[in-house]
């Protein structure tokens, strides 16, 4: 096992504040940072004459950039390496590396646990009363360094890592682009109101719940996000201790047909087919069941086209709402809205067939980018705790591969 050293922040890195005056009739592309690690937040541009400050701060490729009042959040990453021309406010101070630590290595720390509690731990007070983390607070963190060697070789397993990541997204971004289109192209079939097709719609129940993830064989709720854009997550729920208050009909079932009566403008009425139900599952007030007559209209080709973009756009316009962050829909509205249904079944089973291939290898990409991030941050978190060394000899064998 190589050698680690703990060190002061300050021994490694300094700070390094370009501080440009701001000229009126300059233009100013502005940075802010995200929490929990997540990299640079990129905001609208300014012009000079529309802001008060006198400075802006200039943020430099591999630059380490934290924001001083909500650093307790995590606030912190190491800008790109191929960052253009960036300016913050001087809540963001800046400091570049020296010669014994990788800007790389330390965006690394910046995405860990640990690191964020060491902010929090230095950033006193409540809510709004937080006090900022100073520059000079932030250099005294201890960190565990290995050799330059070393953290060039578990930025190299990261990168790669993160290689797979970024392709099985890319190949995830392309599939849900497909299914998008397949779901548009509905068959041709006179429009008729959704309430003349269904038999009914059953409403769920509230129930108060601690919020407890649920258990392996114990009763649950389903919450909210359960229902995606024609997607169903039976693992987001929520622990029920007590279901009397539920009845047998408020139970979810494979194959049920679930819409969510009230979201942001946005998700309001997703609509998906339940499966892989784990038994004891409930319905919620906010999520209803739709049972078709499934003698004129498929379960499954209602989910996947209300889930088409058009009439997406359809259920949204029927909402309402005093909340511009929630809107509702009502029964009577979204019976009241036409859709195309075909008389002939077949003609609603090769609709839905051909976007159940999609949907299907979608849910498999989905569930494999799942267990790769949570391998990357098993992987990591390993390799920062010393429990996993790459040894000397990768170096090498990059060399004859290269």
């Amino acid at each position: 096992m190589s050698e680690w050293e703990r060190v002061r922040l300050d021994e490694v890195i300094a700070l390094d504040v370009d501080a440009v005056p701001v000229t009126a009739t300059a233009s100013y592309d502005i940075v802010g940072v995200l929490n929990r690690g997540r990299g640079l937040l990129f905001r609208d541009p300014i012009a000079g004459d529309e802001t008060s400050y006198k400075t802006l701060n200039r943020i430099r490729p591999n630059q380490i950039v934290y924001s001083r009042l909500k650093a307790f959040e995590g606030a912190i990453t190491v800008a790109p390496n191929d960052l253009g021309e960036a300016y913050a406010s001087q809540e963001f101070p800046t400091f570049t590396c020296g010669e014994r630590i990788l800007p790389d290595y330390f965006r690394l720390l910046t995405t860990k646990k640990r690191l964020w509690e060491q902010l929090q731990a230095l950033s006193t007070g409540m809510g709004g009363r937080r006090e900022r983390v100073k520059p000079a607070d932030f250099l005294t963190i201890e960190v565990a360094l290995p050799s330059l060697s070393e953290q060039g070789r578990i930025v190299d397993v990261m990168a790669a890592v993160d290689a797979q990541i970024a392709a099985l997204t890319e190949e995830i971004e392309a599939a849900t682009r497909t299914l998008g289109v397949l779901r548009a192209d509905v068959p041709e079939a006179d429009e008729v109101p959704i309430a003349s097709v269904v038999d009914g719609i059953d409403s769920g129940k509230s129930v108060q719940t601690k919020g407890e993830a649920p258990v392996q064989g114990k009763a649950r709720v389903l919450k909210l996000s359960a229902v995606q854009l024609g997607h169903f997550d039976a693992n987001e729920a929520k622990r029920l201790d007590d279901h009397s208050g539920y009845a047998q009909a408020h139970l979810v079932n494979d194959g049920d047909l679930l819409i969510t009566r009230s979201n942001t403008p946005e998700r309001v009425g997703y609509v998906a087919v339940a499966f892989d139900v784990p038994p004891d599952t409930y319905l919620p007030d906010l999520i209803w069941r739709i049972r078709p007559d499934e003698s004129r209209c498929l379960a499954t080709y209602l989910g996947h086209l209300l889930s088409a973009a058009e009439f997406r756009a359809r259920i949204a316009a029927s909402a309402s709402g005093t909340s511009k962050s929630m809107q509702k829909i009502n029964k009577k509205n979204f019976g009241a809205l036409k859709v195309p249904v075909p008389e002939a079944i077949t003609d609603q089973e090769a609709y839905v067939a051909k976007c159940d291939a999609m949907a299907d290898a979608l849910r498999v990409g989905n569930a494999e980018l799942s267990h790769l991030r949570a391998f990357r941050s098993a992987l990591l978190a390993s390799l920062l705790n010393q429990e996993i060394e790459i040894p000397e000899s990768y170096d090498a064998l990059l060399e004859e591969v290269s």
